[in-house]
């Protein structure tokens, strides 16, 4: 179990700050970063950038500040407990060391959520701190995992990850890797290699499968006919989808409902 002890989303310092913890915490500290600031790190007085998270270690030396107004930050203090699963591995995120994740966003609406169940208790409040606050860590690490060592292609992940959310909520819409690249301000032979290497798949063929992926969902839980529904996942003709649905998935949408009603 994981126990959020303080927290707080969308913090200001409306003076220079300067902060520091000689002996640590008896807990861990997260902090999300959305100013420019400093910290020292390794003995070392070190600058950040904006949209920077921090995990600090237990008992460890805390220094940080902004030499001028408006510092801001979300921050959980937190510990685990030890039946805390061992998947949820803190070492894998560099501990007192500055990181800059791909979906710093993403971090600070987890952060805002704990926050807000934090000061507005429910009747499950320990387990959706836990869970949150697992959802949380288990972002982080897997965007340091997969990023940190090309800040690169780090960069532009966040926008290809929505865009693929885009995806996936529409799919019926007109999606071509033209008009894709353009969104992203890449050329189409750059964006659909980034995209492949992201999500594993050519952009193409993610169309493809978001349009199935719906398809087999209304399928199995419509009775939508056929002919509506290949209209309705973006399909231009009956005919097409049907060919295409048999193709990947090894029988007609018609056979697939019959299997899986």
């Amino acid at each position: 179990m994981i126990t959020v002890t303080n927290c707080g989303h969308d913090s200001h310092h409306p003076k220079p700050c300067d902060i520091e913890h000689t002996d640590g915490l008896p807990d861990y500290l997260l902090l999300l970063v959305k100013t420019d600031a400093w910290f020292f790190v390794d003995g070392k007085r070190c600058f950040t950038q904006p949209n920077m998270c921090i995990l600090f270690d237990k008992r460890t030396y805390i220094h940080y500040g902004r030499s001028i107004s408006n510092y801001n930050d979300d921050w959980i203090h937190f510990d685990m407990n030890d039946d805390t699963p061992a998947q949820l591995d803190l070492k894998k995120i560099p501990l007192n060391q500055p990181v800059y994740p791909a979906d710093f966003r993403r971090l600070s609406l987890y952060a805002q959520l704990l926050t807000l169940e934090f000061h507005s208790p429910s009747v499950h409040h320990i387990q959706i701190i836990d869970r949150l606050m697992r959802s949380l860590l288990w972002s982080l690490d897997a965007d340091v995992s997969s990023f940190h060592q090309n800040p690169q292609v780090h960069r532009h992940f966040v926008r290809f990850s929505r865009l693929r959310t885009r995806l996936y909520n529409n799919p019926s819409d007109s999606w071509s890797a033209q008009k894709a690249a353009r969104s992203t301000g890449l050329s189409v032979s750059y964006f659909q290699h980034l995209y492949k290497n992201f999500f594993g798949c050519p952009f193409q063929q993610d169309i493809i499968n978001a349009r199935l992926e719906q398809a087999k969902f209304y399928l199995s839980n419509s009775s939508m006919s056929i002919r509506n529904l290949s209209e309705f996942c973006g399909y231009e003709n009956e005919l097409h989808f049907m060919r295409q649905f048999k193709k990947f998935e090894g029988m007609t949408p018609s056979e697939f409902r019959r299997n899986h009603n």
